[in-house]
């Protein structure tokens, strides 16, 4: 059942554009077990090897219920893959597209996310996650729905479930490159913390995604590592970490952030300490980060605590740096 607006008992005179789309079950009884698990997906992952298991690991943790996929500019296919791939854990499923404030203020949005006992953000462009959803009723819903329950996020949908997210508003986005020359590069403004979605396993935190995409000859392993600087130099008070993770690879925790990674590759990188030369149009140098590199298998493997950020183990330890703008590595 497809509508443009939602459950009718909801309906108010405010105006609304919402698409909702609910393709089974119903939200009606509360699960009576909820936990915090999190999933994190690094994108282009439909129908690869581990996306399966990842999932059903993450239902598993979460306790299953009503699944609710959110996103922007249309409602898309996620929620029926879940009813039709784990009806043992999805008691119901949905999708709705936020693309207004308005919407994302709109009663009936934010009983959705309150009944939701499972929330997928989908991917597409954080910037209108970031335009449309920042400073609204529905990041005051999100933000209370990951105290105690489950939430992941693919591409767009993962770079925003960190603390420090880039949302781009031009449609080039910075290339590493870029900005390891010019850390406030004109593509680069638009890096944003603690004003979103504020987990608790994902505190201080940046997500990468597609790190290994090739654009314009380059991967984003040079860019993860720049907006880190960034983020470490704009929070001198805090220890800034950041979370990257290749085309079909998911991160999964229980609540309290213990897990495992599935498909291909994560990177986990602290930084060391603020970069010694961090100015607008001079290149990063002097930034120095501790990395472990777990390459994965579609069942799992490893183990990481992002509760602590210590005793991961099924990878390799690596030290990487910027120098005059060259990630070295």
């Amino acid at each position: 059942m497809r509508l443009v607006a939602l459950f009718f008992i909801f309906i108010t005179p405010l105006s609304h554009s919402f698409e909702f789309d609910r393709v089974c079950g119903d939200f009606t009884t509360p699960a009576k077990n909820t936990s915090a698990a999190l999933m994190l997906s690094g994108g282009s992952g439909g129908n690869k090897p581990g996306e399966k298991e990842a999932t059903r690991e993450w239902l598993t943790l979460s306790g299953g219920g009503d699944f609710l996929v959110i996103r922007s500019n249309g409602v898309g296919s996620q929620a029926k893959w879940a009813c039709r791939t784990f009806p043992e854990f999805v008691k119901s499923a949905a999708e709705i597209s936020i693309d207004s404030i308005e919407d994302a203020n709109h009663p009936a949005v934010n009983q959705l996310i309150k009944e939701a006992e499972v929330i997928w953000i989908a991917g597409g462009d954080q910037n209108r996650y970031e335009d449309f959803w920042k400073g609204t009723k529905l990041s005051q819903s999100l933000n209370e729905h990951v105290q105690s329950k489950a939430i992941g996020g693919t591409s767009a949908g993962m770079a925003i479930l960190g603390s420090s997210y880039y949302a781009p508003r031009y449609k080039k986005a910075v290339i590493g490159s870029e900005l390891l020359n010019d850390p406030y590069h004109k593509e680069s403004q638009d890096l944003f913390h603690d004003d979103l979605i504020q987990h608790p396993l994902l505190e201080n935190t940046f997500n990468e995604t597609h790190v290994d995409r090739v654009i314009e000859g380059e991967t984003r392993h040079s860019r993860l590592a720049g907006f880190l600087a960034r983020a470490q130099a704009e929070n001198p008070k805090e220890k800034m970490r950041a979370i990257g993770l290749n085309e079909a690879s998911y991160i999964v925790t229980d609540e309290f952030g213990v897990g495992k990674v599935y498909g291909q590759k994560a990177y986990f990188v602290q930084a060391n300490d603020r970069p010694k030369t961090l100015k607008a149009k001079q290149p990063i140098s002097d930034f120095k980060m501790q990395v472990y590199v777990i390459e994965a298998n579609p069942n799992g493997y490893g183990e990481i605590s992002l509760m602590t950020w210590q005793g991961f183990t099924g990878g390799q330890s690596q030290s990487w740096k910027i120098e005059r703008g060259e990630l070295v590595y």
